[in-house]
């Protein structure tokens, strides 16, 4: 079962890509779909359309991937995503359990989290 949602792993994404946060949000300014902050999602939301396409999502966090990549090897331990995911997190994400994460396996996270949250199945999200 995966523990996480997207908005925990992007609230530890704008963390990793150095986006300004000022805490956990709460529910009345988080958007609806989502669950982020209106701030959060204009980051996400880089063509301004107002909605976040899953082009867009997934640009964000390869990006984020690449910066949690410390040593550029294309493969996360524990050591470098421990300010990001929780040991149980990373251990789902590790689906061949081989105690790193590749971009494979997370941008699969990613691809399934957004398919989560995309309620309406038009393949953006909306504030």
């Amino acid at each position: 079962m995966r523990t996480f949602t997207i908005k925990s792993i992007l609230a530890a994404m704008f963390v990793v890509a150095g986006v300004a946060t000022a805490g956990h949000a709460t529910a009345q300014n988080q958007t609806q779909q989502s669950g982020l902050t209106p701030e959060h999602f204009a980051q996400l939301d880089r063509d301004g359309s107002g909605g976040v396409s899953k082009a867009e999502y997934e640009q964000f966090m390869r990006d984020s991937y690449t910066k949690m990549d410390a040593n550029g090897d294309k493969r996360l331990t524990k050591n470098e995503t421990a300010n990001v995911l929780t040991s149980e997190q990373f251990d789902s994400v590790d689906v061949n359990k081989d105690g790193v994460v590749t971009e494979e396996e997370f941008m699969a996270q990613v691809s399934r989290d957004f398919d989560r949250y995309d309620y309406d199945k038009d393949g953006v999200l909306t504030q």
